[in-house]
């Protein structure tokens, strides 16, 4: 049995920046002889892969889809490595996750759960959201927007925010003011895809879904992309509060609710504008086809495969970006259980307990800013800079893309193919055209409607006939035997038309492509008024 015999416009099974991605109806994960088999597809199209313990590389599994089967053993397989299982419905929803690591204990979640009543939510989500609108208001000055005023005045707003409610609201105001700078952005389709698509696709006009007047559910492609990415970044947000001992549930500025990761939303917050930015680069370096989005009989715009499988493989980018965020968090409610041991230790008031007595005495490896105290004595002060330092790495670049048909690095944007598959690719499509063509006028011949002995086509065809005798009879009076025989013309010109496509060929002699061909090929000998036209050809 071959692994890959999958014949849809879907990439090879493989590990690509780490990441694996399965598609499709009846997705299947098992252990079989200690590999992991992975198993995807539609229909009777099926692709599969077995990946070894070692060396595979493997930090994510995403499947996308809500059909199939996996076994408990695959799930023992991953967490042995080190991978997580990260589970998408196909609008981009997260269904389930797989912790690979443990966390520290529970103190720190104890923590989390007191600071809404020390104070410290309040500069924990001052100090996201800042982060936030430093980015967004990056990504207008990208978009050329000239008028700041409104967004900078709910910044400055921001610093002297003192409750909850006072940063949800300078969020909610300048998230408005930031959504209509991308008012005028265009989406680059193909031009044969513009009559294809509905018109709103073709401009981006609201965040809001018209269908539901919220981000869910989106009605067009940018929002489709920008929901789906958010799916990943949540997904990666969990993980990495669960790795680090912290409830993704337990939020500061997102209210709790029932079957919502509130917390794992916080943290989102800050990295929400490099998504955003990634999504600007996808739309001004890629040129999308209708065959990227699908809308839905209910008039919802959803992201296909393969687009689905090239943004999956940014995982590795926004974990990057994560880590110090989560890092940052988890050291500030380590820092407000220490200030509550020293406040009690030396009172009458008994410590809390704890089962790591190890973190009153541990130090503090980074310094927060974010030292909790009583709500009633806090003092609020203004936006002091960065409470962490995020990584710069470089500008981020655009999706990977993989030859859909060897499955190699494709170094050229904007191809779905390598350049070694590319010619056996346009000759196999040459042959299907003409094949087809030749089926279609047989079908008309054999019903008595061959376009070819019809009365305008013979008129045309006698037409044409006479006016390439009339030139050549011209020029032979003109000219005369000038000495060149054929056998000259096929020994010095023919063996060097073989460099040059059939278009300039065509172009020199005004002759027809098909007629270029079997001039090219040495089948056809062409009339001497064109020799000197295709002799000058050769010798530029």
């Amino acid at each position: 049995m071959q692994d890959q015999q999958f014949t849809l416009p879907f990439p090879d099974l493989q590990v690509r920046g780490g990441v694996l991605v399965a598609d499709g109806y009846g997705i299947s994960l098992r252990v079989l002889y200690g590999k992991l088999r992975v198993e995807d597809g539609i229909g009777a199209h099926r692709r599969s892969i077995a990946h070894d313990r070692a060396g595979c590389g493997l930090e994510r599994l995403v499947l996308l889809g809500k059909t199939g089967t996996l076994t408990l053993e695959s799930l023992a397989w991953l967490r042995a490595i080190g991978a997580a299982l990260i589970h998408l419905s196909a609008d981009g929803q997260v269904l389930a996750h797989s912790v690979p690591f443990g966390y520290d204990g529970h103190p720190i979640r104890r923590s989390q759960a007191l600071a809404i009543a020390n104070g410290l939510d309040i500069d924990l989500a001052r100090d996201l959201i800042a982060r936030k609108l430093d980015g967004q208001r990056a990504n207008l000055v990208r978009l050329q927007i000239a008028d700041l005023r409104g967004f900078d005045a709910m910044r400055e707003a921001l610093d002297r925010a003192g409750t909850i409610d006072e940063i949800r609201s300078c969020e909610a105001v300048a998230a408005a003011s930031y959504w209509n700078g991308w008012s005028n952005v265009p989406l680059r389709l193909r031009a044969r895809d513009l009559s294809r698509v509905p018109v709103r696709w073709t401009r981006y006009e609201s965040r809001k879904s018209t269908l539901t007047g919220a981000p869910r559910a989106a009605t067009n492609p940018v929002n489709a992309l920008l929901n789906y990415l958010y799916s990943l970044l949540e997904s990666e947000s969990r993980l990495a509060l669960l790795a680090a001992g912290l409830d993704p549930t337990l939020g500061v500025l997102h209210a709790d609710q029932r079957n919502r990761d509130s917390f794992a939303l916080d943290v989102m917050e800050p990295i929400r504008p490099a998504v955003d930015a990634f999504v600007l680069d996808l739309l001004e370096e890629r040129v999308l086809t209708s065959r990227d989005f699908v809308e839905l009989p209910n008039g919802i715009c959803r992201v296909r495969a393969p687009l689905t499988h090239d943004l999956a493989l940014t995982l590795p980018r926004w974990r990057q970006l994560m880590a110090p965020i989560v890092a940052h968090l988890a050291q500030a409610f380590r820092n407000a259980i220490g200030s509550a041991i020293g406040r009690t230790a030396g009172s009458s008031a008994a410590i809390p307990r704890t089962s790591d007595s190890r973190i009153a005495a541990k130090p503090a490896p980074i310094a927060s800013p974010l030292v909790a105290t009583p709500r009633r004595q806090q003092q609020r002060r203004p936006y002091a800079g960065k409470a962490w330092s995020s990584p710069r790495a470089e500008p981020l670049a655009l999706v990977p893309t993989a030859c859909a048909s060897c499955g190699k690095p494709v170094v050229k944007r904007r191809r779905r193919h390598c350049d070694a598959c590319i010619p056996e690719l346009r000759v196999a499509h040459a042959n299907k055209v003409v094949a087809a063509a030749r089926k279609a006028l047989a079908e008309r011949a054999a019903a008595g409607e061959d376009p070819r002995n019809s009365r305008e086509a013979n008129r045309k065809r006698g037409a044409a006939n006479a006016e390439r005798h009339r030139r050549n009879h011209e020029w032979a009076c003109e000219h005369g035997d000038e000495g060149r025989d054929a056998a000259w013309f096929v020994r010095e010109v023919v063996p060097k038309l073989a460099r040059y496509p059939l278009s300039a060929i065509a172009t020199a002699t005004g002759l027809s492509l098909a007629t270029c061909s079997r001039i090219r090929s040495g089948s056809q000998l062409p009339h001497r008024r064109h020799w000197d036209a295709l002799l000058a050809l050769v010798e530029r």
